[in-house]
C-alpha cells in the first residue's frame, strides 16, 4: 500500500511539473513569435522555425533539470 501511493504522488508531481513547464512554454512562444515577427521584423516562416526550434531544446533542458525525466 505504501508504495502505491509514493508512485501515485510521484505521478502528481511529474504531472504538476509538466503542466508548468507547458504552459510556461507556451506563453513564452506566444511572446517570442511577437517579438520576432512584429518588433524585429524577421520573415514568418524563419521567425518560428527558431522560436519553435530553440523552445523545443528550452523544454527538454527544464525537463531535465527538474527531474521529469527520471
Amino acid at each position: 500500500m505504501k508504495e502505491f501511493i509514493k508512485n501515485q504522488i510521484k505521478k502528481r508531481k511529474n504531472f504538476v511539473i509538466y503542466a508548468w513547464i507547458g504552459l510556461f512554454i507556451s506563453i513564452l512562444s506566444i511572446f517570442l513569435l511577437w517579438v520576432f515577427i512584429d518588433v524585429l521584423r524577421v520573415p514568418t516562416v524563419i521567425g518560428s522555425t527558431i522560436v519553435i526550434v530553440g523552445l523545443f531544446l528550452f523544454k527538454f533542458y527544464l525537463y531535465k533539470k527538474t527531474g521529469f525525466t527520471q
